[in-house]
């Protein structure tokens, strides 16, 4: 970017912006921005540019050189976005769908030129005639997709992004293709709808979500008489101790052996009568036995150490945890009845410990 254009883009750069620069501020349909903060001076601005840019672009496009003008042309939609944040002027409606015809986005030039039609006041009567024959023939185009949704308020997203909520004033503007519809709302089952939109074509779908049942059922009384025993559950599992005292009962046991072995082996590989051969076996062989020693000596002391971890950490708490409850169940219960004699009155305490 060169010239005037660069110069134009730098000091709408440079102007000193709110902080609410650069949030969405939507133009409605009466012409008038729904934020009371604008800053038309940096809006001209960015017009200024961006149809600078636009120029640059077609030029470029005539030089057949397609992709540095694109590159232009999406500048330009940049700064006719940010024209329309800081502005009120909606005739730069029709500059935004203009850059993004030429970028080949026809369901968002499509949008704008709508958006531009139902703006009720501010729009000039040469741009707003533009602005209805671009939408005829874009059209023809792309596909008009008509929602309605019950509930209200339930969201609208295509592919992630939401695109609106219940009820939809205005028909979904989208390119020919195949596209799966989201819909959610609070209490509703959430349901996938997919569509198939041709050119030119203008449909309607009915979706109703449906609302989630909660059902609640109070729970049955229970007669003690005829509930059964309590019985008490089985406590932890030893299987954990059984089989890390195995282990190191079992590597021990390995490495005793093999000890043995290579202090045989050893013996022979210092005796000064043995052979050499002799001398040779007993070392390779008593190098093997005391590596297998070294080995299994290291399993039992980490087979011994998970054991006393696991009775330690693990078994005796929930041991101790399961006699509590245990206990608990087993206490026995006390029936109240009336205990009547014929010189006094009462109550008798009826059951075992």
């Amino acid at each position: 970017m060169g010239g005037r254009s660069f110069a134009l883009v730098l000091a709408a750069a440079l102007l000193p912006l709110p902080a609410w620069a650069d949030d969405e501020q939507p133009v409605d349909t009466e012409g008038e921005s729904t934020e009371a903060h604008k800053d038309p001076r940096a809006a001209k601005t960015w017009i200024a540019a961006g149809r600078e840019l636009m120029a640059k672009g077609d030029t470029l496009a005539r030089r057949n050189r397609i992709d540095h003008a694109k590159t232009q042309w999406a500048n330009a939609a940049t700064a006719f976005e940010k024209a329309i944040k800081w502005g009120a002027d909606p005739n730069v409606y029709a500059d935004l769908a203009a850059a993004e015809e030429k970028l080949g986005k026809l369901d968002a030039a499509a949008t704008h030129y709508r958006t531009l039609m139902h703006t009720k006041s501010g729009v000039k009567s040469d741009v707003l005639k533009r602005a209805k024959a671009r939408f005829d023939d874009l059209s023809m185009r792309v596909g008009l997709v008509t929602l309605v949704v019950k509930p209200e308020g339930a969201t609208i997203s295509i592919a992630g992004a939401e695109v609106g909520k219940a009820p939809m004033a205005e028909p979904l503007i989208l390119m020919p293709g195949q596209y799966t519809v989201s819909f959610a709302a609070d209490g509703h089952q959430p349901k996938d709808l997919d569509v198939k939109v041709d050119e030119g074509s203008d449909s309607e779908r009915k979706v109703e979500l449906e609302a989630i049942t909660i059902n609640v059922t109070a729970p049955e009384p229970v007669d003690e008489e005829e509930a059964g025993p309590v019985v008490a559950s089985a406590g932890p599992s030893k299987l954990p101790l059984y089989i890390g005292g195995g282990a190191s009962i079992g590597f021990a046991a390995i490495g005793l052996v093999t000890g043995i072995l290579a202090v045989g082996k050893h013996g022979t590989f210092t005796d000064p009568d043995s052979s050499t051969p002799q001398r040779d076996d007993a070392k390779s062989s008593g190098t093997r036995f005391a590596v297998i020693t070294d080995v299994a000596l290291g399993g039992a002391v980490i087979a011994a150490g998970f054991t006393a971890y696991w009775y330690f950490a693990k078994y005796r708490p929930a041991q101790a945890k399961h006699s509590s409850e245990s206990a608990s169940a087993s206490r026995s219960k006390f029936l109240m009845a009336p205990w009547v004699q014929p010189d006094a009155g009462g109550f008798k305490v009826a059951g075992s410990f």
